[in-house]
């Protein structure tokens, strides 16, 4: 529960120190006087949205702390642990908030983030505004509220196991192609792809070599007249040849005189051969330089098959003899995957069985818990004044075993809707269509009265609850929440004084000025300071004895009950 809340530097407080009691906590005041200030900073200290707006003129932060008692839910211990946050009786959270924008939030003195914040807080109190009934309201939070009434959640368990079950099927059958029918197509499109690469019987570099042939052709005329001077340049009448010969023979007519010339006239003989040997080559190559149509148009035809071939699988050979193992690796791993996929989409068959089975028990358990849920809101509407209010649950059709993997859910297969009718032969409608602002408030009260023996928060917190509320019903929303803190810590929001009678501790939100300053300011009520506040929202004078008497009555009124 909510044991202590200080307040810092927001909005009109200066420094406020509120102690609450374990029951029913109200708090009230004359309209304007800051109600709403003090569930301001109540929000912000358990996570809501930061607004420097809220920081008290002139002071450079605003600080708020909230300090939570004992006994808490395993969930919560089980948070600490996770956030390595010393584990205690008590829980203190500080959250403070600079003019800068700088958020600093601590847990027990360790600072935590704002999501950790917001996780913790969500297990030890439970804030509804002025407006936040209307959340309640909605259509998508009709199932999580049919849900809290399921005891046992292990049946959400294997749900939640056979769905992974199912997501993970479903992943496989993904990756082997999704059918058969897509396999068999890319079986076909592999085969196709491999033939017409093997067909083709590429060579690395072949095309570099067809290409440089394929140019000399085209420049045959060229080449033949060049090799034709070159040969006559080395092997002709004043050939190189002819000069070294005669340059070798004078030599050998004077090695005799000097032995040094022998080692230079077996290199001029080595020249002599090494030309000759060039002479011969390229006479060769002059013989073989000759343009054959035939053979150019071959050329040119396997060049433009190769071109086309490197368009579809690579920028060169190498890269479409890679794209060709890789396409016979990935065709025999399709071939081999096809049995695989047999068997996962035999077994996806089995797993949706096993969830359409489970989600209509879940859905025959919510069905049937409804049932007492339906009487149990209209007998606490008839308490609250609306004897002809009807409700119901509405769910949508079973699903079938051929539908039910386009219904399927993180919860079930379930789609639901509260009916509401606030009148006798009034048909029932959707809650959010038909449901007044009185109606939502006290359609709001009792479902918390209800949730309550099964909410674990300790805390909750009702601002303004009773709006659109007054006369004799107000006595009946004051005895539902004291219905509801028999089990739990209840902070009400007030302007009526049957609440306000029915309270186990009394805060007067009061606002002043001082020096020419506006300050508001909270304290806890004695119990004649109590008599007073509820005589003066009587509408009495509260100085008037006829109204302390009505207030003595109301307030005696409201014990005998909670007696």
């Amino acid at each position: 529960m909510l044991k202590n809340l200080e307040i810092q530097n927001v909005a009109l407080i200066d420094n406020v120190n509120l102690e609450f009691s374990p029951n029913l906590n109200v708090l009230s005041g004359e309209t304007g006087a800051g109600k709403s200030i003090i569930v301001d900073a109540l929000n912000f200290v358990i996570g809501a949205k930061q607004n420097k707006g809220l920081i008290k003129q002139g002071k450079p932060f605003m600080k708020v702390q909230a300090l939570f008692s004992s006994p808490f839910s395993k969930d919560i211990h089980t948070l600490l642990t996770d956030y390595d946050v010393e584990d205690q009786d008590e829980i203190l959270i500080m959250r403070k908030l600079t003019s800068e924008g700088k958020n600093d939030i601590k847990l027990n003195g360790t600072t935590i983030t704002l999501n950790m914040l917001k996780n913790l807080t969500s297990l030890l109190i439970d804030i509804h505004g002025q407006h936040e009934h209307q959340h309640l309201l909605k259509d998508k939070f009709h199932l999580q509220i049919v849900d809290m009434f399921i005891k046992d959640k292990s049946i959400f368990t294997e749900y939640e196991e056979k769905l992974n079950n199912l997501k993970n099927i479903q992943l496989q059958i993904k990756k082997l192609n999704g059918s058969t029918e897509n396999q068999e197509r890319m079986l076909d499109l592999l085969d196709y792809q491999i033939k017409e690469i093997e067909q083709a019987k590429l060579v690395i570099g072949e095309d570099d070599e067809l290409l440089q042939k394929k140019v000399a052709m085209l420049n045959y005329e060229k080449i033949y007249e060049s090799l034709s001077a070159a040969i006559n340049e080395i092997d002709g009448q004043n050939s190189t040849i002819n000069s070294i010969k005669k340059a070798q023979l004078n030599l050998n007519n004077i090695t005799k005189f000097d032995e040094t010339l022998l080692e230079i006239t077996n290199r001029i003989e080595s020249t002599k051969f090494e030309l000759i040997d060039i002479s011969e080559t390229l006479k060769v190559k002059k013989e073989e330089c000759f343009f054959n149509q035939s053979e150019f148009n071959e050329i040119d035809e396997r060049l433009d098959k190769i071109k086309l071939i490197k368009k579809k699988y690579g920028a060169t050979i190498e890269d479409v003899l890679k794209y060709l193992e890789k396409s016979k690796q990935e065709y025999e791993t399709i071939l081999n995957s096809k049995s695989n996929l047999v068997k996962c989409l035999e077994e996806k068959k089995v797993i949706l069985k096993e969830i359409f089975t489970i989600a209509n028990k879940i859905s025959n358990m919510r069905r049937q818990l409804s049932k007492n849920f339906e009487y149990s809101v209209k007998t606490e509407l008839s308490s609250l004044g609306m004897k002809d209010a009807d409700f119901k649950v509405y769910f949508s059709d079973f699903v079938t075993e051929d539908t039910i993997e386009n219904k399927l859910t993180p919860t079930g297969c379930d789609e639901v809707k509260f009916l509401f009718s606030a009148n006798a032969g009034q048909s029932l409608k959707p809650l959010s269509e038909i449901i007044s602002g009185g109606e939502a408030s006290r359609f709001m009260l009792a479902l918390k009265n209800i949730l309550a023996e099964i909410d674990e928060i300790s805390s909750m917190v009702f601002d303004e609850i009773d709006t659109g509320i007054s006369g004799d019903m107000g006595y009946q929303v004051a005895c539902k929440l004291a219905n509801i803190s028999k089990t739990h810590q209840v902070m009400s929001v007030s302007h009526l004084p049957q609440i306000c009678a029915m309270a186990d501790k009394n805060i007067k939100i009061e606002k002043y000025t001082k020096d020419n300053e506006t300050f508001v300011n909270a304290r806890n009520l004695n119990s004649n300071e109590t008599l007073l506040e509820i005589a003066r929202l009587s509408g009495g004078t509260q100085d008037s004895s006829v109204s302390l008497e009505h207030a003595k009555e109301l307030k005696n009124r409201c014990n005998a009950y909670k007696s």
